[in-house]
């Protein structure tokens, strides 16, 4: 079985923290904190250790150079007392007097080391209690000192070589030297060399200390600094939740108010906002209750007078030939005002109904051919009298789906009746594609067209595509409301591109049985490529597959004649149509 060790990696660990300040006000506040408190620590940290390092060398070179006066002074002392005349007398002298140097000097005191001056025939032999570290003498030490003949005293800082020293491999000291007057022999250069290996293991102690207490005070700071983030930061996101629940539908979200600071009026400023946005809301859907209520009332009321005056038109319509010229023109544009309102009460008590939640489906098992062919019929008068040619290219075969008729009907002829205002004696387009799962009727234009302002509202109520037309001649401004409302009935949709000079296209997306639900884009047998709302780029094509509901009718399903059955459409191949 093999064992699958976690790895720790750096890079990982630093792209998440990235990520996560980023992201997150509370870790970029702690650490850009934490960042600074450890670089003022950082640098108060070395220039201590700076200070404490000179302070630490001079007092050490002090005492140093006080304990080689010592030794200078003992030295000569003794030289001065003997009464060695012999070489071998000399030689012991100097012997014995190194020896008594270097048990009473310092505790740092490394090594005493004597040379005659000069070769003479009572040249003493070098004297060197340490012999280690003779080679630490440098020449110009040795030169220095032998030119000297003030008595004066010599320092030179050196490395002492030192294997246990994890560091550099070498520990801090110092040479002192100088001359002793010794006339029966010479003068004698006198050496001593000092280790500072206890100062650099307190300088080291002091470094590491420093060095914990600045990772301590840093993290001690960032957890500071996290809890009293955080401590701000939890009440802001608890508005930021409090503030999405409501605006998903929850209107009775709150937040609890438990602070008297800043974020204490955060949170009543926010409950006081939703309290008045549920007053307002509640005003408002008072008044859209009374709205609907008396726009239903008053399309009620006025069917009775409407149908009185329509029989009165209708009797003056069957005898305006018995009429002047004048009055028969009046007979006709009061026929024609009546009709107008018929139609207007019409569409009132359609929406009335569907803002009651009345409208329902009456499903059948229909041709989809027959109530695309009834609108293009029922607007076919209408067209012919601005000069539109309506051109039905439907499939050769059923297309059956469980719809509405009629209101399928009346969506497509709200769509062509739309079309014929704004053709500008350009043909219009009626289309089907379906599969399994849908049915896409398409009504296209060549017309004026719209710009991407005016496209997002074309199923507002009482909307008008072009307010300079006169309303005597334009519609309700319901009509694609209505349509678009009797779409989703059957749980469909209807969508729209449209550019100025271009025309504009509707496609009416209908599934094969609305009991199954709404159809995803992906299954549609045809839809817009893009959410550009002037991009007539298609994705689909406007051939018919076959359906189990055209199987169980018999139906062998087949491309649409004259039709193609390319994957991918654009506006311009379309538009040779």
């Amino acid at each position: 079985m093999p064992h699958h060790s976690f790895r720790f990696s750096f890079r990982r660990l630093l792209r998440h923290g990235r990520s996560e300040v980023r992201r997150s006000l509370q870790a970029r506040t702690v650490a850009l904190t934490v960042l600074l408190t450890l670089s003022v620590v950082i640098v108060f940290s070395m220039v201590s250790m700076i200070s404490v390092r000179a302070s630490l060398l001079t007092q050490t070179t002090s005492q140093s150079q006080a304990d080689f006066s010592n030794m200078v002074e003992q030295a000569q002392t003794g030289l001065d007392a003997s009464d060695a005349t012999t070489t071998v007398q000399i030689q012991q002298l100097v012997n014995d007097l190194a020896s008594n140097l270097q048990s009473d000097g310092a505790s740092n005191l490394v090594g005493v080391y004597m040379w005659s001056r000069e070769s003479t025939a009572r040249s003493i032999i070098p004297i060197s209690t340490e012999p280690t570290y003779e080679d630490i003498i440098t020449a110009d030490m040795h030169s220095a000192v032998a030119s000297d003949v003030d008595g004066n005293v010599f320092y030179q800082p050196v490395n002492l070589p030192s294997a246990s020293d994890a560091w550099n491999g070498h520990t801090p000291g110092a040479v002192l030297g100088t001359v002793l007057d010794y006339g029966v022999a010479g003068n004698l250069e006198f050496f001593a060399v000092y280790s500072y290996a206890l100062q650099q293991q307190s300088l080291t102690q002091i470094q590491l200390s420093l060095l914990a207490v600045c990772a301590l005070l840093s993290i001690a700071v960032g957890v500071v600094m996290w809890m009293v983030i955080r401590g701000i930061v939890r009440p802001v996101e608890h508005v930021a939740y409090a503030a999405e629940t409501l605006a998903s539908g929850n209107l009775d979200t709150r937040v609890e108010v438990n602070r008297k600071d800043e974020l204490g009026v955060l949170q009543r400023s926010f409950n006081g906002m939703a309290d008045s946005l549920n007053q307002k809301i509640d005003q408002l859907e008072e008044a859209s209750a009374s709205q609907k209520r008396f726009v239903s009332d008053v399309s009620h009321e006025l069917r009775t007078p409407v149908t009185t005056m329509r029989m009165a038109s209708d009797l003056l319509e069957m005898k305006k030939d018995d009429f002047d010229p004048a009055t028969k023109r009046t007979v006709e544009l009061l026929s024609g005002q009546i009709n107008r309102f018929q139609d207007l009460l019409a569409d009132l008590l359609e929406i009335s109904r569907y803002d009651a939640g009345y409208a329902a489906l009456d499903l059948v098992d229909a041709d989809m051919r027959d109530p695309v062919n009834d609108a293009v019929e029922q607007v076919t008068g209408i067209a012919a009298a601005k000069h539109v040619d309506i051109r039905a290219m439907l499939p050769n075969v059923q297309v059956l789906a469980k719809v509405d008729a009629r209101r399928v009907t009346r969506i497509v002829r709200n769509l062509l009746a739309n079309a014929v205002d704004f053709a500008e004696d350009k043909p219009i387009d009626v289309r089907i594609a379906a599969n399994r799962k849908a049915v896409v009727i398409s009504v296209r234009d060549y017309g004026v067209g719209m710009d991407a302002n005016t496209v997002v509202h074309v199923f507002d109520r009482f909307w008008r595509g072009d307010p300079s037309r006169s309303r005597i001649t334009g519609g309700t401004g319901l009509g694609l409301s209505i349509s678009m409302t009797d779409a989703l009935l059957h749980h469909g949709s209807i969508r729209v591109r449209s550019a100025l000079g271009k025309g504009t296209w509707f496609l009416v997306m209908l599934p094969r049985d609305p009991l199954n639900g709404r159809v995803p884009d992906g299954d549609l047998p045809l839809t817009f490529a893009s959410e550009a709302p002037d991009d007539f780029s298609i994705s689909g094509g406007f051939g018919v597959a076959e359906s189990p509901v055209a199987e169980r009718s018999n139906a062998v399903a087949i491309a649409s004649s004259a039709q193609d059955n390319g994957a991918h459409t654009t506006d311009d191949e379309d538009g040779d149509e």
